[in-house]
């Protein structure tokens, strides 16, 4: 997936997480945190982003 398409779905995320008082974590294996980089990349992630 290109960078920027990454980017804005994970904000759109972190944001519908926000807005549902969620908190998000991830456990990857074959990512190799991928995810939880695409996540914490965003300013203020760490606000939802639990762990990864």
């Amino acid at each position: 997936m290109h960078e920027h398409t990454t980017y804005i779905k994970a904000n759109a995320l972190l944001d519908k997480a926000r807005a549902k008082a969620l908190r998000l974590a991830s456990a990857e294996s074959c990512t190799g945190g991928l995810v939880a980089a695409a996540l914490t990349e965003i300013p203020g992630s760490s606000d939802v982003f639990d762990r990864g």
